[in-house]
């Protein structure tokens, strides 16, 4: 099912008639990068929303291959946006760097935002995570970066808070409203990972080398949501406590990225933030027993993530091997 941004959300963007570009920024230069593949027209509809509340945006096709994507891309650049296109489709980690480095060097940003290509940020976002930035850094305390409060409605999972300001748990990268500094610290995206755990590595990393992990005050996104499937046991549909279970189903291939990348991320972290590393595992173990019991094509899955935790034991990084991806299809 398509889960689009939350009605209140554009309700107040269209209220206008138009989106007004947001100039309560503090005089901070801020830059910011969607990472894009196979985009529909919501893309131009969220594109302007960002871009109207930055001084910069690109947009980084990460090798789309449906014809339909080029017309999108086409009316983006006539809108103004420049639009990167990747050689073939390296992942958005790459996607994401490839935005940042541009940015970095052409127009020297004071902040960088990162953001999905189906994400619809409120038109206060960037004010607002300015806002969390300046108060936290006031007080002390030293900031990676800033994260969403909640998308389409659902709130960001905090660690704990302090001085007014939570501290997120394992957020979503779509909204990261990163310092530049923080990239030279730390370095861009792990783009070993290809997708999945992107944002969880880098943010393991940032706290992993003294920062702090913000949920912006007031930062809203509309998301478009995964697909859910109910959970059934002999075609009737679970109930847990009146509610019915369902669950976020993903094709092999994603879970193939979700296990290697979660078991590397595991080994790479486990001794740096083992509170961390634990809860994050609780949570992912829940989340994946769910799909394991009840997903159409368990069998598939069941293979891929095998098949994920060996290549994490090896090693192995970057995109799935064809020769999985066929095994996938030919069962």
């Amino acid at each position: 099912m398509r889960c689009g941004p939350s009605p209140p959300l554009r309700a107040r963007q269209r209220s206008k008639g138009r989106i007004d570009r947001v100039t309560d920024r503090q005089d901070r230069r801020v830059a910011a990068v969607i990472a894009a593949f196979n985009p529909d027209e919501d893309l131009l509809v969220n594109a302007a929303a960002i871009r109207a509340q930055v001084d910069e945006l690109v947009v980084v096709d990460d090798g789309s291959p449906a014809p339909a994507a080029a017309g999108i891309f086409t009316r983006l650049r006539d809108q103004g946006v420049e639009v990167l296109v990747q050689p073939h489709n390296s992942g958005i980690a790459a996607a994401l760097n490839r935005g940042v480095g541009e940015l970095r060097s052409t127009m020297s940003p004071e902040f960088i935002l990162t953001f999905d290509q189906d994400s619809l940020p409120a038109p206060d976002y960037v004010a607002n995570a300015l806002a969390s930035y300046a108060r936290a850094t006031a007080s002390g305390r030293k900031v990676g970066f800033v994260c969403a409060e909640s998308f389409s409605g659902h709130p960001v999972p905090a660690l704990g808070r302090a001085d007014s300001l939570a501290e997120a748990f394992d957020p979503m990268q779509s909204g990261f409203l990163i310092p530049v500094s923080t990239f030279a610290a730390i370095g861009t995206f792990e783009t070993g990972f290809f997708i999945d755990c992107v944002d969880s590595e880098f943010t393991a990393r940032a706290r992993a080398a003294g920062y702090s992990v913000l949920i912006g005050a007031g930062c809203e996104v509309g998301h478009r949501l995964g697909a859910r499937l109910p959970a059934r046991l002999f075609g009737r549909p679970l109930r847990f406590r009146g509610t019915g279970l369902s669950f976020n189903y993903y094709s092999p291939s994603r879970m193939y990225y979700i296990v290697r990348n979660g078991t590397t991320l595991v080994r790479r972290y486990w001794r740096r933030n083992p509170a961390w590393v634990l809860r994050r595992l609780v949570e992912e173990t829940k989340a994946q027993l769910l799909r394991f019991v009840f997903s159409p094509d368990r069998g598939k899955l069941t293979i891929a993530a095998w098949h994920g935790l060996l290549d994490s034991r090896r090693g192995q990084q970057g995109r799935i091997s064809d020769e999985l991806v066929s095994r996938f299809r030919a069962r």
